[in-house]
């Protein structure tokens, strides 16, 4: 019996033990699962409260509008009088009769160029600039890092335009015809075609798109005692040599004169007529997709990969000037009204920079003012840095790195 009671005894202490960690175990995933519940809801508490502090931020930085700017940084440079200096992807290029130049942002030369022109032309894609004389017969060829060639004609240059690849499109003038040809950063022809005012008209505007690939030109023709235009593209990839000429696409119009023609992007090019903006869209065979009339006098034409803007006056009264904005797709995506007068208009990522060597404005993508005001120095141009609060000033004398405030 003793031994039959202890059995008993020793299973049911068995039994208990058995029992007790279950409890134990079931109390410690009670306070895991507790546990995790709470520093969800601390994790929110957190997030929300990160969250409202960003939205805050947000709209204050919003609303924020610019009266001054402070000078951060300075670097002293030197240029001719007589010369001119542009954006080129960050770096400031110069140029003149006597030749041009590339300079960082602090002042220091990345390289040089001697040459003679009377009446330099400049034509940039990108990073990559041409500069050729009119009626000359040689075409400088750079980009913000190095020179990358030059190219000879045999025949007085009219206009040309360059693609990234440092390809080259340009007009040639002899006394029966008009040639068009493209050479390549080495000074190789690579291929040509001619027009007559007969056949095709004068041309009086050419772009190329950014691969080389394909040239738009615009072509005027005087028939019958009337002026019309028609715009022609050609593709030299493998596409084009299905068709005669290159000749892929071709739109006329009629009782206008199309003197701005240019790619945005791979994909899209616009052309500016006394009356209208055109759209096309297509990398192999653009397609016209969008024709804007347009009833009042165009001022100036500006553009970047995204945008096109075109200035007209105002005849409302309202401001002195007004700015039409579309996209690649010809769709009006706002207009802005301002009375500054202006030497130069810069859509970026962040602002849309209108200014001159006197003052500036400065509007975001919603239209807002961010920054009116009048330059300490007489300015050359403006380099956005990627922030609406950061830009760089080029004067006579300096290079300056400010920050609105």
């Amino acid at each position: 019996m003793a031994d039959i009671k202890d059995f008993k005894r020793n299973q049911f202490l068995v039994k208990k033990e058995e029992k007790e960690p279950i409890k134990e175990s079931g109390s410690l995933n009670s306070r895991i699962a507790r546990y995790r519940i709470v520093t969800f809801y601390k994790i929110c508490a957190v997030l929300g409260v990160i969250a409202t502090i960003a939205l805050y931020a947000y709209f204050d930085w919003k609303n924020t509008v610019y009266t001054d700017y402070v000078v951060q940084q300075e670097y002293a440079w030197k240029r001719s009088t007589e010369a001119h200096s542009l954006n080129l992807n960050g770096t400031l290029f110069t140029y003149s009769k006597d030749g041009m130049s590339c300079t960082d942002n602090h002042g220091k030369v990345i390289w040089n160029q001697t040459y003679e022109m009377q009446n330099p032309m400049v034509r940039t894609c990108q990073n990559v600039v041409a500069v050729g004389d009119y009626n000359g017969r040689t075409i400088y060829v750079s980009n913000s890092e190095e020179i990358m060639g030059s190219i000879d004609t045999t025949m007085p240059i009219r206009d040309f335009c360059v693609a990234e690849n440092g390809v080259v499109a340009v007009v040639l003038d002899d006394s029966k015809v008009t040639v068009i040809s493209l050479y390549s950063v080495s000074g190789e022809e690579l291929v040509d075609f001619r027009t007559t005012m007969s056949k095709s008209g004068y041309p009086v505007a050419l772009d190329i798109s950014d691969d080389g690939g394909q040239v738009a030109v615009s072509y005027l023709k005087a028939e019958g005692g009337e002026m019309s235009t028609s715009v022609g593209f050609y593709n030299f990839l493998s596409v084009g040599q299905n068709y005669t000429d290159n000749l892929v696409a071709g739109y006329g119009y009629a009782d206008a004169i199309v003197p701005v023609v240019e790619f945005m992007n791979h994909e899209s090019a616009f052309a500016v007529a006394d009356n209208r903006l055109m759209f096309y869209q297509g990398r192999q065979k653009p397609e016209n997709i969008a024709n804007i009339m347009i009833n009042n006098q165009i001022q100036s034409v500006y553009y970047n990969e995204k945008y096109v803007g075109l200035v007209f006056r105002n005849m409302t009264g309202e401001s002195t000037y007004s700015l039409d904005i579309y996209d690649a797709l010809g769709n009006k995506e706002k207009t802005i009204h301002f009375n500054q007068e202006y030497s130069e208009i810069v859509f970026c990522e962040e602002a849309i920079l209108i200014y001159n060597e006197d003052e500036c404005s400065i509007y975001d993508w919603e239209g807002k003012v961010k920054y009116e005001g009048v330059f300490k120095e007489r300015i050359e141009c403006i380099l956005p840095l990627g922030n609406i609060e950061r830009y760089i000033l080029v004067t006579n004398d300096s290079i300056q790195m400010i920050k609105l405030q």
